[in-house]
């Protein structure tokens, strides 16, 4: 194919409704799934959620830039990308920078940034091995405590049990940096395939670091579908539970692509309450450019 057809490319940038954290930036497809999307996180999703996902499918390369705006923390991010899977030997690397201004009430001002270097490589034939080495630089609201960020390390695989169904499992942050900007925990998915043009995936993310804004942690779950229509419209729905807010949300996407490039946007709505916490509204808008090539998957 002369380029990479948006359902296999299960990817986005966008800060999610858990507290808005920095590292929760995955991306603006992602978003439309409800966030779900470590059992398939090819291209430049592989950074953000699982690196071990770059190495699913071979020969692109990916550029991509997102503007995301959080409502209720009244939250400002830019993120740019590029992934390379074009190695004879299906590995793969990502570079990745994310930059935050956020002003929520009661909180103050705050900034951060955050960089990252992904590899995954197969190990065998139906499982890949992935790592992301990040550093973060917090400040004002983003850094409570003078826990101000530093270095630390995702690791993740994947299995392909059969051709249409993936399983994985990650662990982020690994280096406690004690911010929820960069939560230490567990991810781990499932991602169906029934037919070519949609992909059904299922999330939980079980963090340990206690939220900056809510102070609670716990598992999260997070459910999505991905429907390609005619190979150029992509349609996405999801939804989930937030352990950090307790809240229940929803969300929609939406891609138009061509065989250079595409836009994608995505609208994430908390719908279901818990007394106490505030709802948000996290939008987010992106554009992707292809860089072609014969493109294969891994059996």
């Amino acid at each position: 194919m002369p380029r990479i057809r948006p359902t296999l490319v299960l990817v986005v940038l966008l800060s999610s409704a858990r507290a808005w954290a920095l590292d929760d930036f995955s991306t603006t497809r992602t978003t439309g799934m409800g966030e779900a999307s470590r059992a398939y996180a090819v291209g430049n999703v592989g950074p953000a959620l699982n690196p071990s996902g770059m190495s699913l499918v071979k020969n692109f390369q990916v550029l991509e830039g997102t503007y995301a705006y959080s409502y209720r923390l009244r939250a400002h991010t830019l993120h740019a990308s590029m992934v390379d899977n074009t190695s004879n030997f299906g590995i793969a690397g990502g570079l990745y920078y994310n930059y935050r201004i956020s002003d929520p009430p009661g909180f103050g001002k705050g900034r951060g940034h955050e960089a990252g270097l992904a590899l995954s490589l197969p190990l065998v034939n139906r499982a890949t091995l992935g790592g992301t080495v990040k550093y973060f630089s917090l400040s004002g609201s983003e850094a409570p405590g003078d826990q101000t960020g530093g270095v630390t390390f995702d690791a993740g695989l994947t299995v392909t049990v059969m051709p249409k169904l993936s399983l994985a499992v990650v662990g982020t942050n690994l280096r406690d940096l004690h911010n929820s900007n960069a939560p230490q925990g567990v991810g781990y998915g499932i991602a169906l395939i029934p037919v070519p043009d949609l992909v059904i995936a299922a999330d939980g993310w079980t963090v340990f670091t206690p939220s900056n804004t809510t102070g609670r942690k716990g598992t999260s779950v997070m459910v999505g579908g991905d429907l390609t229509i005619g190979g150029k419209v992509d349609v996405r729905l999801g939804g989930g539970y937030d352990a950090a807010t307790l809240n229940g949300y929803g969300s929609a996407g939406l891609s138009l692509a061509s065989d250079v490039g595409a836009i994608d946007a995505g609208i994430r709505q908390d719908i279901v309450v818990h007394a106490g916490s505030p709802r948000d509204t996290v939008l987010a808008v992106s554009l992707r450019l292809f860089i072609p090539g014969q493109q294969t998957t891994l059996q």
